[in-house]
């Protein structure tokens, strides 16, 4: 057979891979008799207690058990079974048919009783009689005995009410001689009607025992027979089934059922000894997945029986190896790896024995693979091969971690030092491991970390400005917001549902710079007025904060109380009523909206938006159009962040708007980059003055700041307090009244706001009844700092338009400048005041 990994190749049901009939590879029956053994000893025993009925292969899905797919009806007057949380397939046909709101169809609409499915049946109407209705929901017996009496006038046979309130019970009939069928055998046969119908589509006239074992019972939806298999393909798929109970999947009996029909149509004799290839295209997406994951499971088994080791094989098998999902659980997921590059042994052994025991996450496991493969290929390169782990030293190290720091991108791009060091530490990891749990005892001590094994890391690009989405390009997508959603398939949500969803997301996004999983998250509930005002609550995930509250625009709240009424029309999965947003999926673990299914809405809407400028000009002037793989949901994030940032939004605030611990992620969003930097000195340097008002202009931005000092609201040229960095001044914080102080109009804010505080100090000392000087101090300050403060405003007031825009715009830079400095400005012993750090 082939490895896992592969897959199902089924012909048509009477057509074998040559064409000339069903597939017949199997086992030997010795060996197939010891496989089913070894399966039937490995699968869980008793299995799925009430619901599984070993004894006749078939399985009844209980509706109160979260592991089944299966539910009732909710439709109030409604007893039957459905697949999904909401209406099963007969009132969902109604509900289309009605002209009634969903909630309003689900309190009054009451099925016709009498109604019988397809192959279903129900008790003769006759009371006490225990035999399967049909003809006018008469037993055939009754049935029979009406019909005579209605062809010989008898009287009441027409009025069928009295008839049955005059008729007499009859025994119960025997039970259809096939395993789980209840139905009522016909005599002489031993068999039901409908197993009648089945025995004479075969073309034969008696049910031997051959062909009762292969027959399953009407089976409803939440219901699966096995019987329909050959014995070893029974027991093979009751295995993975098993075994998909021990990951935490769900099982969805339809889908089992359908298995079963594709498994006995081709008449596969075992699965294991079935070759692997491309699945019939008329199998629905649910039951090729189960199918995939059946045979992966089952090859997996068979390697385990035949002794297979799982470093030999070309892959790994991520779910038979137990590796973990994103919830802790083991993954469901099909992952396999290519190890077969990896030519030494020894280290896919370590590999393979970290995953099986460690039982790391899926994401780890990924790394791990790529530090492996990256470490095989520099062996590759060295004397030998590194086939021999005792014979590896030092020099092989530190050849592995060259090849590290060389390694480059899926796309051919250079891979970030970051991420190089993300892999080096993991191979280092997996080594650790290996030595930890004595697998390496043979291994040459001096193959082994080294503190020169690192990747150096790169200066960073102080010219770098952030991942912000710039304003013009979300005003652009503002204009676009009918593109929300489009194309996008959401669980059950119709078109419309989507759209309204993907807007609230959206806005939200863009207007509280909340990050995605905050906003999957977010509770029903989650708006709350603030006198006139309405904050939103929300959870710190990643901070582990909860109950948050967060101001957000009555614009956005619209939009939330748009999407909440829209809400209320949708059949909602289980467990997501008290989330504002529910999942893709309807049976899946996670019970909100996740980050994962936010990105393809933003991403989609990205793409779809025709025409997407930057703000950068190319060389015939026109706009450039803005790279699109930019807009992602946590930039909006980002974005936020730096529209507050550039508003002037002091640093501490910000960081409380962003739920922050410490200002210094905060002051990250202060920032400018390295050339708008120079070009704001410069701007303001030009229009410098000193005390007396008089212009004081510098030439070289670079050349000011490195003969000067920075004091509050302006710089210091005194040589020797330039030399000591601030720290030398005599007068202490009396710039205002320095011949070496330097201003220029881009204070002219903070100066403002000095003055202020300066007068509220004055106010508080002279209510404290302090001595005469103090407060002759205060005036004087604040006669100087005014003065200084109404030359930078007249300078200002008297450019030329062009001029001052460009003068404010240079301020606006340094502001944000300052304020991410804020911590490296001189400490001039000047009182505190709110504010401060950020001005």
């Amino acid at each position: 057979m082939s490895g896992p990994g592969n897959v199902l190749a089924f012909p048509a049901p009477d057509e074998a891979p040559d064409g000339r009939g069903p597939i017949q590879e199997a086992l030997a029956p010795a060996q197939a008799e010891i496989w089913t053994a070894w399966l039937s000893a490995s699968t869980p025993t008793p299995w799925r207690v009430g619901e599984w009925d070993a004894a006749t292969w078939l399985f009844t899905g209980d509706v109160d058990n979260r592991s089944t797919v299966a539910y009732r009806c909710t439709v109030a007057a409604c007893d039957r079974i459905s697949r999904t949380q909401t209406l099963c397939d007969l009132c969902e046909k109604e509900f289309r048919k009605s002209a009634l709101a969903l909630e309003e169809f689900r309190d009054g609409f009451v099925p016709d009783r009498n109604r019988v499915i397809d192959g279903g049946t129900r008790p003769c109407i006759v009371a006490g009689c225990p035999r399967d209705g049909a003809v006018w929901g008469l037993c055939a017996a009754h049935g029979s005995l009406r019909h005579k009496d209605m062809m010989r006038k008898r009287p009441g046979a027409e009025d069928l009410e009295a008839w049955v309130a005059a008729a007499a019970a009859y025994d119960p009939l025997p039970a259809c001689l096939v395993g789980g069928c209840g139905r009522d055998w016909r005599p002489g046969s031993g068999i039901c009607d409908l197993h009648t119908r089945r025995l004479r589509a075969d073309g034969l006239e008696v049910a031997d025992a051959a062909w009762l074992d292969k027959q399953a019972p009407f089976l409803i939806v939440n219901q699966f027979s096995l019987a329909p298999l050959e014995p070893v393909v029974r027991a093979e798929l009751l295995f993975a089934l098993a075994a998909r109970d021990e990951r935490g999947q769900r099982l969805d009996p339809t889908a089992v059922r359908q298995s079963v029909a594709v498994l006995a149509g081709h008449r596969i004799a075992a699965i294991a000894a079935v070759q692997l290839g491309a699945l019939p295209t008329q199998a629905t997406a649910n039951v090729d997945a189960l199918l995939r994951e059946t045979f992966r499971v089952v090859a997996a088994a068979f390697d385990r029986f035949r002794g297979v080791d799982p470093a030999t094989r070309p892959t790994l098998d991520l779910v038979d190896l137990g590796a973990r999902g994103r919830h802790g659980r083991p993954t469901a997921r099909p992952g396999d790896l290519d190890i077969s590059m990896i030519r030494q042994i020894w280290l896919r052994e370590i590999l393979v024995a970290w995953v099986s025991e460690a039982k790391p996450a899926t994401s780890e496991v990924r790394r791990a693979h790529k530090a492996a493969q990256t470490a095989a290929r520099a062996l590759d390169a060295r004397t030998g091969g590194g086939l021999d782990p005792a014979a590896l030293g030092f020099a092989d190290m530190t050849a592995i971690v060259a090849g590290f720091e060389n390694l480059l991108r899926a796309d051919g791009q250079e891979m970030s030092q970051k991420s190089k060091a993300g892999l080096l530490s993991m191979w280092f990891k997996v080594l650790d491991w290996g030595r930890l749990t004595e697998r390496l005892d043979g291994m040459a001590a001096g193959f082994a970390r080294h503190s020169s094994h690192v990747i150096k890391q790169a200066e960073p690009n102080e010219d770098e400005i952030g991942k912000a989405i710039p304003e013009s390009v979300i005003a652009q997508l503002d204009a676009c917001t009918e593109l929300l959603g489009a194309g996008i398939r959401h669980g059950r949500l119709s078109p419309e549902q989507v759209h309204a969803m993907a807007v609230a997301v959206y806005e939200l996004l863009r207007d509280t710079g909340r990050r995605p999983a905050e906003i999957g998250q977010l509770e029903v509930d989650c708006l709350e007025r603030d006198g006139e005002d309405w904050q939103l609550r929300w959870d710190n995930g990643k901070g582990l904060r909860n109950r948050r509250r967060l101001p957000i625009p009555a614009e956005t709240v619209t939009t939330v109380h748009t999407w909440q009424a829209v809400r209320a029309t949708i059949a909602l999965p289980s467990g997501s009523q008290g989330f504002l947003f529910p999942p893709a999926g309807e049976f899946g673990e996670v019970r909100h909206l996740t980050s994962e299914q936010i990105s393809p809405i933003i991403r989609a809407f990205a793409d779809a938006v025709p025409q997407l400028l930057a703000e950068e000009f190319g060389p015939d002037g026109r706009p450039l159009p803005f790279d699109r793989s930019l807009i992602f949901p946590y930039a909006f994030r980002h974005s936020y962040a730096q529209r507050h940032a550039d508003a002037g939004v002091p640093i501490d605030v910000l960081r409380d708007l962003m739920d922050h611990r410490s200002t210094q992620t905060t002051a990250g969003y202060y920032t400018v980059s390295l050339k708008r930097k120079r070009e704001a000195v410069e701007i303001a340097g030009r229009h410098g003055f000193d005390r007396a008002g008089r212009g004081r202009p510098t030439r070289s931005g670079t050349a000011y700041e490195a003969q000067s000092v920075a004091v509050p609201y302006g710089r210091c040229k005194e040589p020797a307090n330039v030399r000591a960095g601030g720290n030398a001044c005599p007068i202490r914080f009396q710039c205002a009244a320095c011949k070496f102080f330097r201003a220029d109009p881009t204070y002219l804010p903070e100066m403002e706001q000095h003055v202020m505080q300066l007068r509220a100090d004055r106010e508080r000392a002279l209510a404290m009844d302090v001595d005469e000087y103090v407060i002759k101090n205060f005036d004087a300050n604040i006669e100087a700092m005014g003065r200084i403060a109404g030359i930078a405003r007249d300078k200002l007031e008297a450019l030329p338009e062009e001029e001052r825009a460009e003068l404010l715009a240079a301020a606006e830079a340094l502001r944000i400048l300052r304020a991410q400095q804020a911590g490296g400005i001189t400490d001039l012993g000047m009182p505190g005041r709110r504010g401060r750090e950020s001005a």
